[in-house]
């Protein structure tokens, strides 16, 4: 899968979520509100990544609860990734959070700088992943481990805001921050190559 298909098929997606899925039988049924569409962008997003990387032998978990406990007696802390991946030693290599765009926060000053902590926090522990009673994967958390931010869409906030959290981002040892289209000086929808290569990059030097 391209690049280029990658985006493509989330704007069919996005532009289908507004139908109603069933049809409306010849009733006069009309919808408001699009359907949501995080979760195909979760499931596209995991299989993108999977034909870059090309192994058989990596874990992809999407929108999986992950738990952690800081202390021996202590309460487990849970996250949830959007995308995880783990290695065949069974360590979480990666962290995905998608974003279809950033209209939730357009000052991610103190979000990131919550994420960069966490990630601190929890690089090098032990953790597991519970798929049922009887399946509880035991997995280590890499001391690699970024927090790693995806915006499918960066056109919804000005060029000084988006510029701002970009600097912000780079500040923090645990994040990263792409940006997969934008606007470009004629306002026309462009892909930003340049995180595209990154995102693929990184990812492909982590999973080595």
């Amino acid at each position: 899968m391209t690049q280029e298909q990658f985006v493509e098929k989330i704007h069919l997606y996005t532009q289908n979520a507004k139908n109603l899925i069933e049809g409306d039988g010849g009733y006069n049924i009309q919808r408001g509100m699009a359907h949501v569409t995080s979760g195909y962008v979760e499931d596209l997003f995991a299989l993108y990544l999977a034909t870059k990387i090309n192994r058989l032998d990596l874990q992809y978990l999407v929108d999986k609860v992950t738990s952690i406990r800081f202390s021996k007696n202590g309460k487990a802390t849970k996250f949830k990734p959007d995308l995880s991946i783990i290695n065949s030693e069974n360590i979480l290599t990666h962290y995905f959070d998608l974003k279809t765009n950033l209209g939730w926060n357009r000052d991610l000053a103190s979000y990131l700088k919550t994420k960069n902590e966490f990630i601190n926090k929890i690089k090098g522990k032990n953790a597991w992943i519970h798929f049922d009673k009887d399946n509880v994967q035991g997995i280590k958390i890499s001391e690699k481990l970024k927090y790693k931010m995806v915006v499918v869409y960066g056109w919804n906030i000005n060029r000084e805001q988006m510029a701002q959290n970009i600097r912000i981002a780079k500040e923090y040892e645990n994040v990263e921050l792409f940006i997969l289209n934008n606007l470009d000086e004629n306002k026309i929808l462009t892909i930003e190559n340049e995180d595209f290569e990154r995102l693929h990059t990184e990812t492909l030097n982590l999973c080595n």
